[in-house]
């Protein structure tokens, strides 16, 4: 993974996860293991803990440990066994908090940064009048060369959507929100006109689960973005022109818990 640039500041609390089973904790050997991408993640700090927040769904199937956080060639973290979920029976929350201690959290400081408790939108109630952005990491455009990475983060500023029928689909406004998602409107994140469509946004976005919805409190400009995490991706809908995403809030007692 190349070193993260400041020039979007939401990105050095971003991560890539990949699925990466191998014995070793750090090093990964290029004949014996291929990482491969599988979803977003954030970096936050509560207090004096700190903690990567992403799907449930991310671990269907595999072991925690199996996942990484990829740092530098041949160099990533592995994801501790012990692992918060945080869900209903519905399935329409998703989310898992992983804390993050000692070696693995010194090792990610080095190259990325968690948010700081003040920027968590614990309380956030979400406004059609509002603008949002989902930022997190699509599979597909991320390559590898040898033992490095390039991947381009996927950055996208929307407003909220209603969908009446989100009940029948398993979710529910009192944990869930709905954002447009119009691959027509797609545009680069630092163009100075909104209005300038720059390029057809990508069908599938999976791998961008687990990535945040962060507000977007002044406009466009990436210099002048004040940000908030309110949310986390769980779910695209890209036929019925929408993402699905969890309230962040919802994991306020999890992490007083922990």
């Amino acid at each position: 993974m190349e070193e993260i640039e400041d020039d979007f500041p939401i990105q050095k609390y971003t991560v890539q996860l990949y699925y990466a089973p191998v014995k070793q904790n750090s090093v990964l050997d290029e004949e014996n293991i291929h990482p491969e991408q599988i979803a977003s993640g954030v970096l936050i700090q509560y207090f004096t803990k700190y903690f990567l927040v992403t799907c449930k769904h991310v671990f269907d199937n595999i072991k925690q440990e199996d996942v990484i956080i990829w740092l530098s060639a041949g160099f990533a973290v592995r994801l501790p066994n012990e692992v918060e979920f945080i869900n209903d029976d519905k399935d329409s929350i998703d989310l898992a908090l992983v804390e993050m201690k000692e070696e693995r959290l010194e090792a990610l400081k080095g190259q990325y940064s968690f948010l700081e408790t003040e920027y968590i939108g614990l309380n956030h109630e979400f406004d059609e009048e509002l603008y949002y952005m989902l930022y997190g990491y699509i599979n597909k455009k991320t390559f590898r060369d040898g033992f490095a990475f390039f991947a381009d983060p996927f950055g996208y500023l929307t407003n909220i959507r209603r969908y009446r029928k989100i009940e029948k689909l398993g979710f529910s406004y009192e944990n869930n929100v709905t954002l447009e998602y119009n691959r027509r409107k797609q545009s680069y994140l630092y163009e100075e006109d909104e209005n300038e469509i720059l390029t057809f946004g990508p069908k599938d976005l999976r791998g961008l689960s687990g990535g945040g919805i962060w507000l977007s409190v002044e406009g466009k400009n990436p210099e002048t973005y004040n940000y908030i995490l309110v949310g986390i991706m769980i779910e695209e809908r890209t036929d019925r022109g929408f993402v699905i995403g969890t309230k962040i809030g919802l994991i306020e007692k999890s992490l007083a818990k922990l």
